[in-house]
Formats: structure tokens, sequence, C-alpha cells
């Protein structure tokens, strides 16, 4: 049986992460594989801890990690990569913004076609847009993202920022321990532009794109994105992890 690992990283997420674990678990996965689902706790205030514990106790699929001090979204995401075991390893927020389903198909896809990561694409499907601003800069950041990594991998990836990024176990497990971003979105610029350095007995990685669902959530339900502090950020992990980081 192989093994899908699903990293969830949380902060302060106690009222969607029931929910989305739930949908996590109920989703089915092709023929062969099993999933393991691990929940990293960036030492959230409020009660997520105390469900991530309720949901480990429930579900033996479930590993519950905490982090030592509050450490961002992207070290969060490095650290449950770390602990993960799967054969293939993918990201998936703790809130209600993406939908578990889509990753099936993406793992159908990379299985059928051989290829060793997949990018979910929100520009792919007509997904409602609540900030305009962050679509656009979305849009923006993906674009110099892949001035550098096109030609390194020759596949245009339209959404760079996105959270599903299905990736090679072994892969990601090596690139992640050289993961050094502190910044929340850190991790997207400098995974992106590590995959794409990547190569596999002389070759680069085989990407594929795949349309997701996108519901977006506002400021008000928790968004934590801030559009021009966050973007201005991303443009220079762009450029530090394509052309300085080695």
């Amino acid at each position: 049986m192989k093994k899908l690992s699903i990293i969830m990283p949380a902060y302060n997420e106690e009222k969607t992460l029931r929910a989305i674990v739930e949908k996590v678990i109920e989703v089915k996965l092709p023929d062969g594989f099993e999933k393991e689902i691990i929940i990293v706790n960036d030492c959230s205030k409020d009660k997520t801890k105390e469900i991530a514990e309720e949901l480990a106790k429930t579900y033996n699929n479930i590993i519950l990690t905490n982090n030592p001090q509050n450490m961002g979204k992207s070290q969060s995401v490095r650290n449950g990569i770390l602990k993960s075991t799967g054969d293939v390893v993918i990201i998936q927020d703790a809130d209600l913004e993406y939908e578990p389903s889509d990753f099936a198909e993406m793992l159908k896809m990379m299985i059928e076609n051989g290829y060793d990561v997949v990018y979910g694409n929100r520009f792919g499907r007509s997904n409602k847009v609540i900030y305009w601003q962050n679509y656009f800069g979305n849009l923006f950041l993906s674009f110099i993202s892949n001035i550098f990594t096109f030609p390194r991998i020759k596949t245009y990836i339209p959404d760079m920022e996105v959270c599903y990024k299905m990736v090679r176990g072994d892969v990601l497990r090596e690139i992640a321990q050289n993961i050094t971003s502190k910044s929340n979105f850190g991790f997207e610029p400098e995974v992106t532009a590590k995959l794409s350095k990547y190569k596999i007995t002389g070759r680069p990685l085989k990407f594929g794109i795949y349309p997701i669902y996108y519901y977006a959530r506002s400021i008000a339900d928790g968004k934590k994105m801030k559009a021009i502090e966050d973007g201005i950020k991303a443009l220079k992990e762009i450029v530090h992890y394509n052309i300085i980081d080695k």
C-alpha cells in the first residue's frame, strides 16, 4: 500500500480545523493509496491544539506535532514534511478555501502521467474573487517566478502561490531539509525555485498542472495574507531563491 502524506499547518483555526480534517478523511484516493495526515500546530492561541488532539485520538492516521514556539507557516510546513513518510506529499491549509477532492484528482494525474510534481491552479476555474489585489498580485508573482523556473522545467506554473503542491515524498523531504524562509508565505517561492533546480539522474522534475476549486475567505473570516506586505516579501524571495540561493 502506498501513502499520501497531507501536511496541514494550523494557527488559530479552531473554527475550521475539524471540518477540513473530516473533509480530508472522506476523500477517496486512487486504489492502492492510503492517507497520512500531519497537523502542525504553530502555537495557536485558541482551541486549535485541543481540537487537533481530539481528532488524533479519533482517527489513527492523524499525527499531531506542536511547534516549540510560533514559527510561521513556511517553517511549520517544513516541519510537517520532514515528519512525513508518504510516497507522495501535499500541503493542505487548515481552513476551507480548498476542496480536498481535488487532490485525489491531482494524485490520479500524477500517477497516469508519471509526473514528479503537480501544482494546483486556482486560475484554471471560474473561482470567485474577493480581493482583486490578491488575484492580480498572485498572477504577477507567478509570472516573475516563471521567468526563472520555466527555462529549467519547460512548464509554465500559472499559480506559484497555490497551497496545493503535490510532490514525490523522497524529493520533497530532501528539499525541505534546506527550506530557510521564515515568512508566512515564503515557502511557495522557495520550494518552487528549489523544485525547478532539482534533478533526478540528470533530468529536471516533470511538472503537471491541475485546475482546482478555490473558495476565498475574507479577512473577517480569518484570511491572514496581507497583499502588499506579503507580496513584496514574496517578490524578494523569488529573486533570492532563484538567483542567490544555490
